[in-house]
């Protein structure tokens, strides 16, 4: 019993973390629905649903977060300035050719399934050398496989986006399905395809390309935060076959910003390993800066700082032995100095998060409209 439960936490720690926290304490409110966000840089106006006037003449961009996979009762989000939200949601209302963007927030990612639920059942029933372990050839294709543990969620039949069919126990590929969903119902209320936009954060922003990539037909465009999605392993099946499916496109219609301190623990996951979706045919690439502070800590852009408190918590040179899979003795850190060093900065992953941001606005617009 000791063993499976050392197992289960060890895995459970390598999707990206969710973090909680009064809402109402720094000013925000707490949203527990999908629906459209507008944000004037202070306070934010929310309209649940897919309703929204006049749709022939909207311009819908569809916001999904990251992690590999949620819960229902954990859905929601704080609608506050320094939150993804608020930052999108001032792009709500600007006008592009006669026409008004607007940010839908997607808070029905839990209908993919939870995919943090099942490492652990991988490892035990796909074996490695005959020991339970994570991160070894059997754990990965169990992951990215068919969707033999993944549980399949319910919803009411009055709910207007019912769960997809699943293909996988990777909620990341069980994601397609369900915003092809969603585009078809904003479609069939009155807006043209041709305006609807994707966009996401970290495992929100690789499912982004990956739609733009595979199934090119559904969205206009991307617009990719800090795409990451795998694990820490250098032997990472799962950044192999997700990065193959981005390199096999001939064409990705796609806005991609990154940083090289992007700060997560997803092996080789920032923009010094990725830039070279820059040269696929289509895609626009946006560096965001480093460490450029005094102190070399923290992130400033155009003079304001970051209100960035995580740190990073990757980046730096990890081995993986994989024959220890994921036990704490199979990663050894190169340079125990560069780990150091690093947990003191600020994580550039989570730069879209903050208002420090909101410069980047114009850019986001200007491919809408280049697209439109």
């Amino acid at each position: 019993m000791k063993k499976i439960f050392l197992l289960t936490f060890c895995l459970l720690i390598i999707p990206k973390f969710a973090f909680a926290y009064d809402c109402g304490a720094v000013g925000g409110k707490r949203i527990d629905s999908s629906g459209f966000v507008y944000f004037d840089g202070q306070k934010g106006k929310f309209i649940k649903g897919f309703e929204i006037e006049d749709p022939a003449n909207k311009i819908i961009l569809i916001f999904n977060f990251g992690g590999w996979g949620s819960k229902k009762k954990d859905k929601g989000f704080c609608f506050q300035k320094e939150e993804i939200e608020g930052v999108l949601g001032q792009l709500s209302g600007r006008k592009v050719k006669g026409k008004e963007i607007v940010v839908w927030a997607n808070q029905e990612l839990w209908k993919a399934g939870n995919t943090m639920g099942i490492t652990t059942k991988c490892a035990m029933k796909h074996k490695y050398k005959g020991k339970m372990l994570g991160h070894t050839p059997p754990w990965y294709e169990c992951i990215w496989g068919p969707p033999t543990y993944l549980k399949k969620v319910k919803t009411s039949k009055k709910d207007i986006l019912q769960i997809p069919t699943y293909v996988s126990n990777f909620a990341y590929k069980n994601r397609a399905a369900l915003n092809t969903a969603i585009a078809d119902i904003f479609v069939q209320k009155g807006t043209p395809r041709n305006q609807l936009f994707i966009s996401g954060h970290s495992c929100g922003a690789m499912g982004s390309l990956r739609m733009e990539s595979l199934y090119p037909d559904v969205f206009n465009s991307a617009i990719a935060l800090m795409p990451n999605c795998w694990d820490k392993s250098e032997h990472s099946q799962l950044r192999k076959w997700e990065l193959d499916e981005i390199r096999s496109a001939k064409k990705i219609d796609a806005l991609i910003f990154h940083s090289e301190t992007d700060g997560e623990i997803d092996y080789q996951s920032d923009s010094r390993y990725l830039k070279w979706m820059a040269d696929i045919p289509g895609a626009k690439w946006i560096e965001l800066p480093n460490h450029n502070s005094e102190d070399g800590k923290e992130i400033i852009i155009d003079g304001k700082q970051c209100k960035i408190k995580k740190r990073m918590r990757g980046g730096w040179k990890i081995k993986h032995n994989q024959d220890l899979g994921h036990k704490k003795k199979a990663w050894t850190v190169v340079n125990p100095e560069e780990k150091k060093e690093m947990l003191k900065k600020a994580s550039g992953h989570n730069i879209p998060y903050k208002s420090c941001f909101t410069p980047y606005l114009d850019d986001i617009e200007k491919f809408i409209e280049s697209k439109i």
